[in-house]
């Protein structure tokens, strides 16, 4: 199925979704991550990696790409503090890629279309999938 921004945004169902990635960021492929604006994600520690994905003075989302508790690797977001230029002063739980998708539809609809069309482009590249709750599967 291929996912639309017009049927999952702000649908409160889309909020437990989750982009489910086939392989983990590294230095050798994190330029297959990149976005249209070239930015790839970034080592957050010893194993997961960011993306910034919305900032604005309101709010900011990071993708947060980690290995779930199942040990197959994700992208969920993190609302993060952001004081002066660049200086990450706190960051969020990690909350599942729809929830923090649906955020951003409230501050910005078309950056929240914009983050929707970047996981499909990433889907169409085969390197991942959006899972979506059984209330919204067709």
């Amino acid at each position: 199925m291929r996912i639309t921004a017009d049927m999952l945004l702000g649908n409160p169902a889309f909020a437990n979704a989750i982009f489910m990635l086939n392989q983990a960021p590294s230095e050798a492929t994190k330029q297959d991550f990149a976005t249209v604006s070239g930015l790839t994600p970034e080592p957050l520690d010893d194993l997961a990696w960011f993306l910034p994905a919305f900032l604005n003075p309101a709010y900011n989302l990071f993708f947060i790409f980690a290995p779930n508790v199942n040990g197959q690797w994700a992208i969920s977001c993190s609302q993060v503090q952001i004081e002066g230029e660049n200086q990450i002063v706190g960051m969020s739980e990690t909350v599942p890629t729809g929830m923090g998708l649906n955020a951003v539809n409230m501050v910005d609809p078309t950056a929240a279309i914009t983050l929707v069309s970047y996981l499909t482009t990433l889907e169409a590249k085969g390197m991942g999938k959006l899972v979506l709750p059984p209330e919204l599967r067709a």
